[in-house]
């Protein structure tokens, strides 16, 4: 039988979170279980090696990795992980030439050629979707290795390098099997959700729409596209009670960008789960244009405890430029409607954007006081590759596009007549000021109903306070 082993790499939490790595998080490679669902299916022997679950160093990976004898390995990386990725399989060249290294995920899908260029020691690239394609390369290798055949994927060809026709999403993703959760370490033990994040434990996460209608300039939509796609309710429902029922899992993040899009399959969902009536909790995030209280009201009757909202600047004219199609007013209101429903209230917010000053900044810091939040995270404006800002983030300022810091808790992009180290301290202190309100430590403390949720509670703002003093 051919033996394929996808691998996400050795990553620390240093290396992914810097500053931030104590409070920083460690989810399930969910595309590579998606992946790993559909090889399995097709009779392939599949194995996962999540090194960074493990906090395996290169050799331990390696050694692995080479356990299970792998005719193929399928490597995912981010943009910073890429390096990671490269070593793995710069390793492996020298222990065997005869595995095929296959590189796929975000960073692949958006920079191919790039990539390619720079990591000789990648065999073949899959560009976005990976479930159909990865089939179709392994059988068209096996049978005839005319992979010029297969859409989606970037292939070496006497020296040169050429992109197949564009692969088409995946209209029924209800065609896709359960995620291979069984092949990664235990998922209670290994894997752990952002400070403040969960309600309870043991919690994880899951995707159950891919896609973002939005045109926010700093993003990348480059894998799954702006048209959403979406599991139906029947699906959703049918994964979370297979992780209730066999992993014990009783809080759910909902990592969707936009969960609360589609309402007659929002409803569906939410009756299932109030007749289901299991023990679980579950969070979700939205965009602040797509809610009202009637949808709040709702999904809080079906267990869900917390919202969170890409809300990125308390700035009008700096929302404008990101094309975020949103008004101050409208996140005002649905942050509203959010708490007198019952539900928590996350923000997300960026530091360091294009044309930021201490003035704009000063703004957010404000905002994010005034408005219903209960949570708020701040990370560093980041121009990814593929995002749309990539390509002229210098006329805004300095950018540094060293791939191995873009973490998005590095600054990268420094903006005109700001400095580094004023990104950093103005972070902190955006922080600082936020969680260290009487209004916000007596929310946290009115959660704390036992023992382990104390000592939660204790832990995250241990871990807050360190990140922010160090």
């Amino acid at each position: 039988m051919v033996n394929i082993v996808f691998l996400n790499p050795p990553m620390t939490l240093k290396e992914r979170y810097g500053d931030w790595a104590e409070g920083g998080s460690l989810a399930q490679p969910q595309g590579l279980c998606s992946l790993a669902a559909v090889t399995r299916e097709n009779d392939y022997k599949t194995f996962i090696v999540d090194a960074a679950a493990l906090n395996l160093s290169l050799d331990e990976t390696l050694k692995e990795i080479i356990s299970f004898s792998p005719d193929y390995i399928g490597i995912t990386a981010t943009t910073n992980a890429i390096f990671k990725a490269s070593e793995v399989a710069k390793k492996l060249k020298t222990i065997d030439d005869n595995i095929l290294v296959i590189i796929g995920g975000p960073h692949v899908t958006a920079t191919p050629k790039e990539t390619m260029t720079l990591f000789q020691e990648f065999d073949i690239g899959v560009i976005g979707e990976g479930e159909v394609t990865i089939v179709e390369l392994l059988n068209a290798q096996e049978a005839n290795g005319k992979l010029g055949e297969v859409d989606g994927l970037i292939l070496r060809d006497n020296g040169a390098l050429r992109i197949t026709r564009t692969r088409e999403p995946i209209r029924d993703l209800d065609s896709l099997p359960l995620p291979a959760w069984d092949l990664l370490p235990e998922l209670s033990k290994h894997y752990r959700p952002p400070a403040f994040s969960f309600n309870t434990l043991p919690s994880t996460s899951i995707i159950t729409s891919r896609g973002c209608f939005g045109q926010c300039t700093f993003c990348d939509r480059s894998v799954f596209g702006n048209k959403v796609r979406a599991h139906s309710a029947g699906y959703v429902i049918e994964m979370m009670t297979h992780l209730v029922e066999n992993y014990g899992i009783r809080d759910i993040i909902i990592d969707d960008d936009n969960f609360l899009l589609f309402k007659p399959r929002l409803r569906d969902i939410c009756d299932k789960l109030v007749e289901k009536d299991f023990d679980l909790t579950w969070s979700c995030n939205s965009r602040v244009d797509i809610v009202n209280p009637d949808v709040l009201s709702l999904v809080r009757r079906a267990g869900c405890w917390q919202i969170a909202y890409g809300i990125e600047s308390g700035s009008q004219d700096i929302l404008d430029l990101l094309k975020k199609n949103i008004k101050l007013s409208q996140i005002r209101t649905a942050l509203k409607w959010t708490k007198d429903a019952g539900i928590r209230t996350k923000g997300f917010f960026l530091i360091g954007h294009p044309t930021e000053t201490t003035e704009t900044i000063r703004k957010t810091i404000d905002f994010a006081k005034s408005v219903e939040l209960d949570d708020f995270q701040m990370s560093m404006f980041t121009p990814f590759p593929g995002s749309e800002i990539y390509n002229y983030a210098e006329k805004y300022g300095t950018f540094q596009g060293d791939w191995k810091h873009m973490t998005g808790w590095h600054p990268v992009f420094i903006p005109k007549d700001m400095t580094e180290e004023e990104l950093k301290r103005y972070s902190k202190k955006a922080f600082m000021e936020f969680y260290l309100r009487p209004k916000i430590i007596l929310s946290y403390l009115k959660r704390c109903t036992n023992v382990p949720s104390l000592l939660k509670m204790c832990k995250g703002g241990t871990i807050l306070v360190r990140s922010l003093v160090g």
